[in-house]
């Protein structure tokens, strides 16, 4: 579907409201319609949600019961590299540090041998409490997105029919966008939105001991941290459940946090809504220490720092650098940064740590559409962060999105022009904007009758500038043509999964995009 709204009158604050189209993509096959509903005006604090006047969370234990507990990893996208799924792990270890007995199921590597996998598990293990963590909604990869949204609906269904007294909690990034969407898709009996490790814990110590009627729901119930977005986790993730070893060989890295949340306000981002907008720092020492210990136990020497802003705030970025420097441990490393504030000084603190190489959030060079993004640097920031990693011997990559508010012919050619100068080792960009609800574009949009609410919802919805929809694919080919480092994910691949199988096989670590041509 593409509408072209009618020209609209300038803003009271002098910019021009962003001209262009809402495309709903048609996934391939696997793709369904559900109906979203309004999720702000329905979730509840757990306390409510989990202790109703009646209903099946009604008791309150005195003690905490132990319960058997199957967390369930869903995905099962391998691009451009299979990664750990650490908020499966991060709740699975809360889970089992309560006391109750853990396991997981992750089918990342199953491919179409995850139904008889999943079943085996599930009969072997006969949980009390299935949680399934959705990391994805689709992979946002205008023209050609993918959902994965049928996919989350069969690992839901096979629960029901071989573990039908079990309850079924789902939760994960994608479960938060659009959590009442996903509760109805998945008949589940309740979800957790953000964060899982403490209300996931809670609600299995309200969970009615008799177990799960068949037939009955539990709710719907959405739950929330009623004390807002929790502080950075104490407890371990259970990553030892996972097949570490596999992932780092078919992976090139391990991945580590070092903190949540993002207080930056960009207009198509969903960071704030998944992890809070205060940014809480992990303690640097323990950091290190986990990365000194899969390292020591699992022989890792690559990691990827999967902060959404690694390099902000700048002080938690230097701790972790100097803790790590000071362990002097053979490894090296992978982050996503913003171009505001990567300092030489940060900079040469991240080499010094082992950083090899960054994904940088440029995602555009000209001040238009930069403010249109909500980013808070200018095209020459940009520049001057590239020159520090260069000078520090840091490759980058950039991370683009094309097509956007306030895009223009020339916006794109400039964009193209300043990045060129950047002389970067890779270039990825998507093309268009994938709406989620409560994003400040989205509601901008809803304003001026360009979308409504209930039309962002699980089947992928890009919104897509007037002044170049019709020549972005077109500009995108002759870019890529033109410059074998930059990839189009929504167009093709650099590198076919057979050659990145080759090259994990061959030992290669990192990222691939480090092996592009430039």
């Amino acid at each position: 579907m593409s509408t072209r709204p009618p020209a609209l009158p300038p803003r009271a604050d002098g910019h021009d409201p962003p001209s262009g189209s809402v495309r709903e993509v048609e996934p391939p096959e696997s793709g369904v319609a559900v109906s979203v509903s309004n999720g702000s005006g329905t979730d509840t604090a757990a306390s409510a949600a989990l202790g109703p006047a009646s209903g099946p969370y009604r008791r309150r234990l005195d003690a905490p019961r132990r319960l058997r507990v199957l967390i369930v990893a869903t995905n099962q996208e391998s691009r451009p590299d299979p990664v750990v799924p650490l908020g499966a792990a991060c709740v699975a270890g809360a889970a089992r540090t309560a006391g109750h007995d853990v396991a997981v199921y992750d089918a990342c590597f199953a491919g179409e041998a995850w139904s008889d996998e999943l079943a085996d598990r599930l009969r072997a293990f006969d949980p009390d409490v299935v949680g399934l963590s959705l990391r994805n909604v689709d992979d946002v990869a205008w023209p050609a997105a993918h959902s994965y949204v049928d996919h989350h609906v069969a690992v839901a269904r096979l629960v029901r029919c071989v573990a039908p007294r079990a309850w079924l909690v789902a939760g994960g990034s994608a479960f938060t966008l659009f959590p009442e969407a996903f509760l109805d898709a998945l008949e589940a009996d309740a979800g957790v939105v953000g964060g899982g490790e403490t209300v996931f814990v809670e609600l299995l110590a309200r969970l009615p001991a008799a177990g799960r009627r068949e037939g009955r729901r539990a709710g719907p119930r959405i739950v929330r941290d009623p004390r807002g977005v929790a502080g950075a986790s104490e407890t371990d993730p259970a990553i030892d459940l996972f097949d570490l070893d596999r992932y780092a060989r078919l992976g090139g890295a391990l991945n580590v946090q070092t903190r949540r949340g993002c207080g930056f306000t960009c207009s198509y981002c969903t960071y704030p809504q998944l992890e809070g907008s205060r940014v809480r720092p992990y303690d640097a020492s323990r950091v290190v220490s986990h990365v000194e210990r899969l390292h020591r136990e699992r022989g890792a020497t690559h990691f990827f720092v999967v902060d959404n802003v690694f390099n902000v705030p700048a002080r938690a970025a230097l701790d972790f650098c100097e803790t790590l420097a000071e362990r002097r441990l053979p490894v090296s490393w992978t982050a996503y940064v913003t171009p505001l504030g990567m300092t030489a000084d940060l900079a040469a603190a991240m080499a010094r740590a082992g950083c090899r190489s960054v994904e940088i959030g440029t995602e555009a060079a000209h001040p238009a559409t930069l403010a249109a993004l909500g980013k808070p640097f200018q095209p020459e920031d940009v520049e001057r962060a590239c020159a520090a990693l260069r000078a520090a011997g840091i490759r980058y990559c950039h991370s683009l999105i094309l097509g956007g508010p306030g895009e223009t012919p020339e916006t794109l050619d400039r964009t193209a022009e300043l990045i060129d100068r950047t002389r970067p080792n890779a270039v990825v960009a998507m093309l268009g904007v994938r709406l989620y609800r409560d994003t400040p574009l989205s509601r901008s949009l809803e304003r001026e009758g360009r979308i409504r609410r209930v039309d962002i919802g699980l089947r992928p919805v890009f919104y897509l500038s007037e002044a170049t929809e019709d020549r972005l694919v077109d500009w995108a080919r002759a870019r890529a043509a033109a410059r074998s480092n930059w990839v189009f994910p929504g167009l093709d691949w650099r590198l076919a999964d057979e050659t990145r199988d080759q090259l994990r096989r061959r030992g290669v670590k990192g990222p691939l995009w480090e092996l592009l041509p430039c």
